[in-house]
């Protein structure tokens, strides 16, 4: 029997199958069925909606350009969703990148006032997982946001950041507990209340 994950994969490959020969209609099918979570990824990495919508945009430009690369769920280069998101992974990475030599050219007082605001605003203002994410290390940022918002499973988050799939899963499970701290250091639950965030897929 075929899992959701397997179906998935095998649309997918369908879909990119059509797309090599050129069929506009296949690719816009491939956009339509990943592009709300590889947003939703990138907003969690960039807080920013229409910078994350740019890099939405380029992801998908790069995918259609480089669709002969991917070599096909049977093969060494795994499902096209991680493929995908390793694409997007890359896309966040360069624009933090080049977030960072932008700062540098302001003075070190703005830098300082920057990191005060975030760290007083970052966790405090709003409590959901998008702000939770803000606590925890780069790593785990990353392994929370692709396998608990973008619903990756553990194999296809390893996938898309070239890490070993045993680091993921501890990434995963610490993320998991450091952000569920965080929740109940910033609200206490009331007697009796359980606070908890969804398993993420195994692969």
């Amino acid at each position: 029997m075929h899992t959701s994950q397997t179906l998935i994969s095998d649309v997918d490959e369908a879909l990119v199958k059509r797309a090599r020969t050129g069929s506009s209609n296949a690719f816009d099918q491939l956009v339509r069925r990943h592009q709300a979570a590889v947003r939703g990824f990138l907003c969690r990495m960039v807080s920013e909606p229409s910078l994350a919508d740019d890099l939405a945009q380029e992801t998908f430009l790069k995918a259609w350009k480089n669709l002969s690369r991917w070599r096909g769920a049977e093969q060494a280069g795994g499902s096209f969703r991680g493929w995908l998101f390793s694409i997007a992974v890359n896309a966040a990475h360069d624009q933090r990148r080049s977030h960072a030599r932008a700062q540098k050219r302001d003075t070190d007082w703005l830098a300082d006032q920057d990191q005060v605001a975030s760290q007083e605003t970052g966790l405090a203002a709003k409590l959901d997982l998008d702000k939770v994410l803000l606590a925890l290390s780069p790593d785990q940022r990353l392994v929370v946001a692709l396998c608990f918002g973008a619903g990756l499973s553990h194999a296809e988050a390893a996938q898309a950041l070239s890490m070993p799939l045993g680091t993921v899963k501890s990434h995963a499970q610490r993320g998991r507990d450091r952000a569920l701290e965080v929740m109940r250091d910033l609200r206490p639950a009331p007697l009796g209340a359980k606070i908890d965030l969804p398993e993420s897929k195994q692969p």
